[in-house]
């Protein structure tokens, strides 16, 4: 009697690890279908952001600086580094 109770109690713990490893499989498939869906998403994001930033260079132009520009940037720059050095 009790070699019954043993083998039905041991198919039943190997039905539960079935089941669990069904589970966690489910689990772990879902897990990665998700995973690559926002690695999609992010493609996309990206590729949008790209787009944008050729938009934005084509609409720029150049233009020259002029001379009191350029000693205005130079007395900005040389007063930030006597700042730093005081």
């Amino acid at each position: 009697m009790t070699r019954a109770d043993n083998s039905k109690r041991s198919f039943l713990k190997k039905v539960a690890t079935a089941v669990g490893f069904v589970a966690a499989a489910g689990y772990f498939r879902s897990l990665i279908s998700a995973h690559s869906d926002s690695i999609q998403a992010i493609n996309d994001n990206s590729e949008n952001d790209v787009s944008k930033q050729k938009k934005a260079w084509q609409q720029k132009q150049w233009v020259p600086m002029t001379d009191s520009d350029k000693q205005q940037m130079l007395d900005e720059i040389l007063d930030n580094h006597n700042k730093h050095q005081a």
